[in-house]
């Protein structure tokens, strides 16, 4: 099925299409019917097409689909291809279409039953058949101006969703400020760009079949030539990967992104958006390869953002801005992965995550849905008892990505940790990241445990406050869903079951076989780690992560902090909960800064530029009435004004003789 990869991502282009201009008039069930099955078939075709590749065997570059020309000038010889329409399939993006489409056709059913009586039932699945083609173009474009297409798309699509209750001043905001954000960070990728065709020229990352020219993969080391480039194009794309991917200082925009519908908030957090940044990093990493200092940024980035995230989701109430923190710091892992070189690592973190973020913010749409829109942590408990189906799998996911053995979020984390300290060992900054991930891992634990403790665990808190609101089971089409990606939190780990777990020799977990092709390092060198080592981190890791558990289950369903530790601690609580005040630091920084600026050019212009052009247009129009009056039409006129002409003249003349 290779040949008809082309329908992966035309398939839910067509539904968005058919929803945008039919929706409305064939009604809901059409609606479910273009929206979920689109989505569902292109699954399937991306099911068939993986299975071919796989197939054929290991190849180092996949295979490329070429579709048609799309930039290009020229005929013949002097023909110049500066992009075309084509994609490739290969271990990294046959990982990614799989995600993008399984976890996006869940999230779709979803959908089905939690947006049923919204009035924009049609809008909203044509905007998400239209994000899933754009995350379906990025992942599968073999060239970067395509990817950029698909990259700018994604931004689109998500200030569409993010804002999709645009009657809501706190939405419309929302979407604002996640277009904006992005848009900073795109700038960085839109000059990285620039500067690869005008070293490379080209964009194609393979040779492309008639070409002369080395795919700007295929001869990473160029940019050895050149010191500065080295370090100027990955740190370019660094700084779209921290808006893209929510990292600092760009992060911010991602826990607003939760003003738009839950399965919305699913889709972006799991399986599209966020996880382009760390793609585009591994899809492009040989690039990588060639700056220890690009590398070591992407480390300390992802290390410190998942650490800063990690204390910001320990003091929100709000059950969706905890998991969006959590995203922001689960993507720190991941960028910490792909500084230590560890790109497998990084991208298996991705497939795992997407299965236990989606389950844990679907979990949280079905509580939400179950208390009558109840968003705030303070006013649940209990609800185990009432929505057995929602707690039982939202406890799936909390294991999970806290990091319980045989849990999928076990598996992936704990190999970022490997690699991280293993590249400490000839680095030892590295072992410093390391640390602060480590860190980090207990704050993971903490905030999720106390975030299941206060929502499932004790008694139910919003009786006595909501009057009538009774805690409900939600509809099927929203538990099936949540069941299928509880079985996923769990088996998705295990293609990544490390050696010294099963007593296997040979290096490299499977799913890092899977996806060398496509992402193994070139120069970047980590220290050997024997299995006793691995055993150690790994053991190391879960004592930490228990140590996080058994503080929640002390504070929030024991007797509670003591009065003396929670004074201790009050001042890093108002920080972590007033966010690090990063968005008030922005705002003082450099939004009213740019405002003030603004509103003076605009002030210039109204007075100035516009106060100059209305004078001269106004001068003109009174110079023509004037020379309008004298045009009277009269003969007689004419000839006075001819003999007045004249007279002065030749008196003008008898003067200056």
């Amino acid at each position: 099925m290779l040949d008809q990869l082309w329908l992966v991502p035309v398939l839910p282009l067509a539904g968005a299409v058919l929803n945008a201009f039919l929706g409305r008039r064939f009604g809901r069930d059409a609606v479910v019917a273009f929206g979920v099955g689109s989505v569902a078939l292109s699954f399937m075709v991306a099911v068939g097409t993986v299975n071919d590749l796989l197939a054929m065997g290991q190849m180092m570059h996949g295979v490329e689909t070429h579709l048609f020309p799309w930039l290009a000038w020229g005929d013949g010889a002097a023909r110049v291809t500066v992009a075309e329409v084509g994609m490739l399939l290969d271990p990294l993006s046959a990982t990614m279409i799989l995600v993008v489409t399984g976890i996006g056709t869940l999230i779709h059913v979803y959908s089905a039953g939690y947006m049923e009586h919204d009035d924009g039932f049609a809008r909203y699945f044509a905007y998400l058949n239209l994000f899933t083609f754009a995350m379906l173009v990025l992942v599968l474009a073999n060239n970067l101006v395509l990817l950029f297409v698909g990259w700018e798309l994604v931004g689109f699509c998500s200030w569409a969703l993010i804002g999709f209750w645009f009657d809501r001043d706190s939405a419309a905001n929302a979407g604002r400020k996640a277009f904006i954000t992005n848009r900073i960070g795109d700038l960085g990728v839109l000059v990285a760009l620039f500067l690869v065709w005008a070293n490379w020229g080209t964009f194609a990352f393979h040779t492309a079949p008639g070409s002369m020219t080395p795919g700007f993969l295929d001869d990473p080391a160029k940019v050895l030539a050149t010191p500065l480039l080295a370090m100027a194009i990955p740190l370019l794309l660094l700084v779209g990967v921290t808006g893209k991917s929510a990292q600092i200082p760009l992060f911010v925009w991602l826990p607003d992104a939760m003003e738009g519908p839950t399965p919305v908030s699913a889709l972006i957090h799991a399986a599209t958006m966020v996880t382009g940044g760390v793609y585009l990093v591994a899809r492009v990493h040989p690039v990588y390869d060639q700056s220890p200092e690009a590398l070591l940024a992407l480390a300390a980035i992802g290390a410190l953002t998942a650490f800063v995230a990690a204390t910001i989701a320990t003091a929100q109430n709000d059950i969706k801005k905890v998991l969006a923190y959590s995203t922001v710091s689960q993507l720190g892992f991941m960028v910490l992965g792909l500084g230590a070189g560890a790109y497998s690592a990084a991208i298996f973190h991705v497939m795992t995550h997407a299965f236990f973020k989606a389950l844990l913010f679907l979990g949280a749409g079905a509580v939400i849905h179950g208390l009558a829109n109840q968003q705030d942590l303070r006013r649940m408990g209990g609800l185990l008892r009432y929505m057995p189906v929602t707690g039982w799998t939202f406890i799936v996911g909390w294991l999970a990505i806290i990091g319980v053995p045989g849990f999928a979020g076990f598996f992936s984390k704990d190999l970022i940790l490997a690699k991280a300290f293993g590249r400490g060992l000839v680095d030892p900054t590295y072992l410093v990241l390391y640390g602060v991930a480590l860190v980090t891992v207990g704050l993971t634990a903490f905030y999720m445990s106390r975030l299941v403790f206060l929502a499932f665990f004790g008694e139910y808190r919003g009786s006595h406050d909501e009057g009538e609101v009774h805690p409900h089971e939600a509809p099927f089409s929203m538990l099936f869903p949540l069941s299928v990606l509880a079985v996923g939190s769990v088996v998705a780990g295990w293609v990544g079951v490390p050696a010294f777990l099963i007593g296997a020799g040979g290096e490299g977990t499977a799913i890092e076989r899977f996806l060398a092709p496509a992402t193994l390092a070139t120069g970047v060198w980590e220290g050997t780690l024997n299995h006793s080592t691995e055993l150690l981190l790994a053991g190391l890791s879960v004592a930490v992560t228990l140590v996080g558990v058994g503080a929640a289950g002390v504070i929030f369903l024991g007797e509670g902090a003591s009065p003396l530790l929670g004074e201790l601690v009050r001042p890093f609580r108002d920080l972590f909960a007033g966010r690090w005040f990063l968005d008030e630091l922005y705002g003082a920084v450099v939004v009213r800064p740019v405002g003030r600026v603004s509103s003076y050019l605009a002030s210039f212009d109204a007075g100035v530029v516009e106060g100059t052009v209305t004078l001269v247009g106004s001068s003109v129009t009174g110079l023509g009435g004037i020379l309008a009056r004298l045009q009277s039409g009269y003969v007689r006129g004419y000839a006075v004004t001819m003999l007045v002409g004249a007279v002065g003249v030749v008196a003008a003349a008898w003067a200056l003789r």
